[in-house]
């Protein structure tokens, strides 16, 4: 009988316990990222495709001098992340966008003309 709840409180404390997510072996190394600023849109686009679960993001952009001009703090329970923002926020000129994560940080130049 002691056996059987100590095999069943083992098996329960294995089960609850977080477990790292390892990286699979076709997984690369940085993301997927996609900035969409097409002219005859009014809205920005970006998709984000990692190989695992992305969790805690923030979504700055910024301006040629630095400037930020937008910042967002989410959570992305799957492994893409997509936003669409409208243009018509943010200044005419280069732009950048970056995204940070837990594991990575990408970012990306685009114009908005």
């Amino acid at each position: 009988m002691k056996r059987t709840i100590l095999t069943g409180s083992l098996l329960l404390a294995l089960w609850a316990s977080p477990v790292a997510e390892a990286a699979s072996p076709g997984c690369a190394s940085t993301p997927r990222f996609d900035v969409t600023c097409n002219p005859g849109s009014g809205l920005l686009a970006f998709n984000l495709v990692n190989c695992r679960r992305i969790g805690n993001v923030v979504i700055e952009v910024r301006d040629a001098g630095g400037r930020a001009l937008y910042r967002e703090e989410g959570k992305a329970m799957t492994a893409e992340l997509v936003r669409r923002l409208d243009r018509g926020s943010f200044p005419k000129g280069e732009l950048t966008l970056t995204v940070t994560a837990r594991d990575f940080e990408v970012s990306q130049r685009f114009s908005n003309e």
